[in-house]
């Protein structure tokens, strides 16, 4: 099992809403961490939808699923691979349209932002194509990740995450390299993320009850703390998983892991809208 290497061969012809089998067997047929990681991004979002759509929008559930996101920004800067990928931007459109329809805000101007994830990975991926932040010196990454952290919270209200999420990938790329600013980096940007996530869902909503608070600060603080553990120890490697049908399950779920997120969401919002 290799890892995706900078400007990799990688499947990026597959028809947006199909997966093929060289789709399947694009990172090896061997389970490795970025399906792991992948796995737990897919299940804790589909908790956070939930809790969206169909539990009153849940505090718990969302505070749960604060985790997916920047797992999802850790990896897209972590892979190497910055091309464009036509599926990610046409099952991004088909989501805006989607949520377009299925909306019942009676506001025009958030029927059109901010638009989705799917969207803010492509812009990731089209600004991480054209430059390399593991050449810039370390004053000049200090001065980048303030700027990226001042316009974090107006840029949210463009792009879904704005410039949290790509700051969360610029710390993947320079953990992959080994950067020495590397673990600062990713441990501010992923910090300020989630300040940011923890003023909306805790204490800037007011039918949050202040019963809530004193238990979910802790679990806050509980999902900050894995998720930097899991960033700056994280490499990418393969290992043997048993059974055979976990093995294929993770395997599938992490390898259709668009289809999936643009299938449940999908669904959820027709759904919802419907009842």
């Amino acid at each position: 099992m290799t890892a995706v290497a900078r400007g990799g061969t990688v499947a990026s012809l597959l028809p947006p809403l199909v997966a093929s089998a060289k789709g399947i067997q694009r990172y090896g047929a061997q389970i490795n961490t970025h399906d792991l990681m992948k796995v737990l991004a897919i299940v804790t979002m589909v908790v956070d939808n939930v809790g969206v759509f169909f539990m009153d929008d849940n505090v718990w559930m969302r505070l749960v699923g604060r985790m997916a996101a920047p797992l999802f920004f850790y990896l897209v800067g972590y892979s190497g691979s910055y091309r464009f990928k036509y599926q990610i931007l046409a099952l991004g459109v088909a989501l805006w349209l989607v949520n377009l329809f299925a909306s019942a805000s009676p506001s025009m101007l958030e029927h059109y932002i901010p638009v989705n994830i799917l969207i803010t990975f492509v812009l990731i991926k089209a600004i991480m194509n054209r430059f390399d932040p593991v050449k810039m010196s370390t004053q000049s990454l200090v001065i980048l990740l303030a700027c990226l952290l001042l316009v974090g919270i107006p840029s949210s209200l463009v792009v879904e995450y704005g410039s949290f999420g790509l700051a969360i990938a610029i710390g993947a790329r320079l953990i992959n390299q080994r950067h020495p600013f590397g673990r600062p980096w990713i441990i501010t940007a992923t910090v300020a993320h989630f300040l940011f996530q923890a003023s909306l869902f805790l204490f800037v909503r007011p039918d949050v009850p202040m019963h809530i608070i004193p238990l979910g600060v802790p679990l806050f603080v509980a999902i900050v703390s894995a998720s930097i553990l899991v960033f700056v120890r994280y490499r990418l490697r393969g290992f043997a998983l048993n059974p055979g049908w976990l093995r294929n399950t993770v395997v599938y779920i992490s390898r259709y892991s668009l289809q999936v997120y643009f299938f449940h969401l999908a669904a959820f919002m027709i759904i919802y809208r419907l009842i």
